[in-house]
């Protein structure tokens, strides 16, 4: 572990209060557009850490003097998103985070976006989950909507929030490439899903918040984000854990739905053939036959 950014001893800085937790994988490129862009524009003190997934190295080196408070925790052997995340949570919380905002190491800031986060969090501390939207070009996504067959929850009585926040419907879910939680509302809800490995993580863990009757919001906070540029939208490796993910998290829903999950699982079969996208069918066979045999976690395959 390597920080930059060294206190004295006794001492409790503010800028450990607020902990932002990315997981890198890929081009440092990427990353070191994330942390100059966090250095530069957020205004609330916070710090950095990043878990490194790999799969080159120099990691270190590459983003040596962007982030004042960075620390960086090596994992080569790469667990996952979910747990990636939950490894840079421990140590947060360990070393006195109040507040943790979890973003994709290519989203970048056009302005503070943390300080008002962690201002609605302590105004409303009953809302669990916090999301902004993410920009990428003239696209802005934020929450996405489930299907009546994922959907659980019911609308929750919360009180109403100020501005351009608004509290999700039971349908509704965050988009994981930018969500915040405070300490207790992590303390409630619990860790990211870690059974994953890439994709449908967030809609897991915004699921396991309706069915625990906490609240979720989307607020009017705006980040850049170039959807799926650390692993391609339509690569192997993205199509192969989509399909699994999907049919494994209709599983944990509804674990009784066995004829509606063999038609979703068709559904996603023969969009292939109607694309046309003949190099796409083999990573949804074995996406469709890893989901049926009840594989979870990484793929050796991919």
């Amino acid at each position: 572990m390597a920080e930059s950014g060294g206190i004295g001893r006794g001492q409790a800085p503010d800028w450990r209060a607020q902990a932002v937790i990315l997981i890198h994988f890929g081009d440092p490129a990427l990353t070191r557009r994330c942390l100059a862009s966090l250095a530069d524009r957020e205004t609330c003190p916070h710090r950095v850490i990043l878990v490194d997934h790999g799969p080159r190295g120099g990691l270190a080196e590459a983003l040596a003097g962007l982030h004042p408070h960075l620390t960086l925790l090596p994992d080569p052997a790469n667990p996952g998103y979910g747990p990636g995340c939950n490894r840079g949570a421990a140590l947060a919380l360990a070393e006195g985070a109040q507040g943790l905002w979890f973003i994709n190491n290519d989203v970048t800031l056009t302005g503070p976006v943390l300080a008002p986060l962690a201002g609605l969090a302590r105004s409303h501390p009953d809302v669990a989950l916090w999301g902004t939207h993410l920009r990428d070009g003239r696209t802005l996504r934020g929450v996405d909507r489930q299907s009546f067959a994922w959907a659980e929850g019911a609308a929750l009585a919360v009180p109403r929030l100020a501005g351009d926040c608004r509290v999700l419907g039971p349908q509704e879910t965050l988009c994981g490439a930018s969500i915040y939680l405070s300490r207790k509302a992590w303390e409630r809800l619990g860790p990211w899903p870690e059974d994953y490995f890439l994709y449908l993580e967030d809609t897991a863990w915004c699921m396991r918040a309706h069915r625990a009757g906490l609240p979720m919001a989307i607020t009017g906070l705006v980040v850049d984000h170039a959807r799926s540029s650390t692993v391609g939208i339509r690569s192997r490796l993205a199509i192969f854990y989509g399909v699994r993910n999907q049919l494994r998290l209709h599983r944990e829903l509804r674990p009784l739905a066995g004829p509606r999950r063999l038609l979703r699982a068709m559904h996603l079969l023969q969009k292939r053939f109607f694309q046309g996208r003949w190099g796409l069918l083999a990573p949804t066979l074995l996406g469709l036959a890893a989901a049926f045999m009840g594989r979870t976690g990484r793929d050796p395959r991919f």
